[in-house]
C-alpha cells in the first residue's frame, strides 16, 4: 500500500510538474503575443503618423501657387504674389489657389491646344476700370482673361 501511496504522489507531483509547465508554457505564450500586439500596433501608428505628415505636406504644396507673372515668387490666397506686384481684388467671390491653379492650367492647355508651341507669358493690366490676369502670346497673338 504504501507503493501504491508514493507511486500516487508521484504521479501526483509529475502532474502538477506538467501542469506548471503547461500554464508556464502559456504565460510565456501570452506575453508573446501580445509583444506581437503591441509592435504591430507601434507600426500601425507609425505609418499612420507618416501618412499624416504626408498628408499635410501635400496640403502644403497644394496651398502654394508659384506666381506666373515673375515666376519667382509664390501666390498666396489673398492673390498677390511674394516677389513681384501681381495683386488681384477677389472682391465677394469665393476665389482660392485651387481655383487659380486650375484656371492658369485651363488656358495654358488651350493655348497649346491651339498649335501654339510658344510660351505665353502673363501679366495683370486694368482695363475700362476692372484689373484683371491676362495670358498673352506674341506668336498666336492670344490674348485672354483667365482671372
Amino acid at each position: 500500500m504504501e507503493s501504491t501511496i508514493g507511486n500516487a504522489t508521484e504521479s501526483e507531483e509529475v502532474l502538477l510538474e506538467m501542469e506548471r509547465r503547461h500554464y508556464k508554457d502559456l504565460s510565456e505564450e501570452l506575453n508573446r503575443r501580445e509583444l506581437e500586439f503591441q509592435e504591430e500596433e507601434e507600426a500601425y501608428m507609425a505609418r499612420q503618423s507618416f501618412e499624416h505628415m504626408q498628408s499635410n505636406e501635400n496640403q502644403a504644396l497644394q496651398n502654394k501657387l508659384r506666381c506666373p507673372v515673375c515666376e519667382k515668387g509664390d501666390v498666396h490666397n489673398l492673390i498677390y504674389c511674394t516677389c513681384c506686384n501681381m495683386q488681384l481684388d477677389i472682391g465677394d467671390d469665393k476665389i482660392n489657389l485651387g481655383f487659380l491653379r486650375d484656371r492658369l492650367a485651363e488656358v495654358n492647355n488651350a493655348h497649346f491646344d491651339r498649335g501654339c508651341k510658344s510660351t505665353p507669358k502673363f501679366c495683370v493690366e486694368t482695363n475700362g476700370g476692372t484689373t484683371a490676369l491676362y495670358i498673352k502670346c506674341e506668336v498666336c497673338s492670344v490674348y485672354e482673361v483667365v482671372f
